[in-house]
């Protein structure tokens, strides 16, 4: 298959623009560990950390706080290698949207949406993939106006957004908001929602090639599968904890969620050099450190999330990982809350 075929990468995308607005790779890359030429191994994994550092560095660069509603406007169809054109292809914008959902693996996505239909509206809650933190807005912001761009490029015919729902605090101007999306905005919410017309959904492609479309659908299959074959196992289960906080099923439930029988997976973890039970520590580690770095949580509240019956384990476990207190990954003091101090229950 072509190189032109196959899906960029975001960080690809990231690189190209802001090299047009006079940085260069080394300045957007500082810290990441990661170069030019290493992009370029389709087998390389970006790990969150990298991720996370390179839009940092692009915030700082630009020192633009809306600098994710800039990219995902100038974010093109051809951006997306293969998996573009079985969208443009498609016969309405139900059936990209299903493509894009299908092959999400091809989309190098930093958050992941799932959407649902309700009262005539088309709902989608943002969910964080990468453990962003304070850089959500960035990553909301950039899925919101991407969505936009992309949903109009297909049908040629404006993509508004009905209601926008975000989790953080209004910045101090507007004005780059109401001039993009022009709808009813909502900060400090319990969820990162965005409202479409569902009406939409029927719009016809207006390069819809039903042969085409099975072609590129084809190959997107082979390029997903391809994808999986390469990545670690540990990975996978990895993905699939960030992805669904306060589930941590046993090492036999997620057998079966991956298809294979318990025994197989351990064997498979061996060979990576990992326990399924470190997987679990590692993950709950660093989503504990994001939720006391970047959310109000109580330390109650974390440890449920994180699976634990009492703040006490919770605390004693984040002892354990760390050798540091929760307090120390705080600003502010936390409350010990007393009636868990003496609690002994198990996990």
């Amino acid at each position: 298959m072509s190189d032109h075929l196959k899906s960029p990468s975001r960080l690809s995308f990231y690189l190209d623009r802001m090299r047009s607005r006079g940085f260069s790779a080394e300045q957007v890359l500082a810290g990441t560990g990661l170069d030019q030429a290493r992009l370029q191994d389709g087998s390389r994994r970006i790990l969150p950390e990298q991720f996370r550092r390179m839009i940092r560095n692009m915030l700082d660069l630009t020192g633009d706080p809306y600098l994710g509603i800039m990219l995902g406007a100038e974010f093109k169809i051809s951006n997306l290698g293969i998996l573009g054109y079985a969208a443009l292809s498609s016969a309405t914008l139900k059936q990209s949207s299903e493509v894009f959902n299908k092959y999400g693996a091809l989309n190098d996505m930093i958050v992941h949406a799932v959407g649902h239909i309700q009262g005539g509206r088309w709902f989608f809650e943002v969910r964080d993939s990468f453990l962003l933190g304070d850089l959500m807005r960035f990553a909301v912001e950039e899925f919101v106006s991407r969505t936009m761009e992309l949903s109009s490029s297909l049908t040629n015919r404006p993509f508004p957004v009905l209601e926008l729902h975000v989790t953080y605090p209004a910045p101090a101007d507007l004005t780059p908001y109401m001039r993009r999306f022009n709808c009813p905005l909502y900060f400090n919410q319990p969820k990162n929602i965005v409202v479409f017309d569902v009406n939409r959904l029927q719009d016809p492609i207006s390069l819809a090639n039903e042969e085409v479309f099975k072609l590129c659908e084809r190959q997107c299959q082979l390029l997903v599968s391809q994808k999986e074959d390469r990545d670690l196992l540990s990975n996978r289960i990895r993905n699939y904890l960030v992805k669904n906080p306060g589930k941590f099923p046993s090492l036999e439930e997620m057998a079966e969620r991956l298809n294979m029988g318990s025994r197989t997976l351990r064997r498979w973890l061996v060979r990576e050099a990992v326990t399924y039970q470190q997987i679990l520590d590692d993950t709950r580690r660093e989503l504990a450190i994001q939720y006391l770095q970047y959310t109000s949580l109580t330390p109650k509240e974390i440890g449920f999330i994180l699976g634990y019956s009492s703040v006490s384990n919770f605390r004693r476990a984040f002892k354990g990982w760390t050798g540091k207190k929760l307090t120390d990954f705080r600003d502010n003091e936390l409350d010990d809350d007393p009636d868990d101090s003496d609690d002994n229950e198990n996990e």
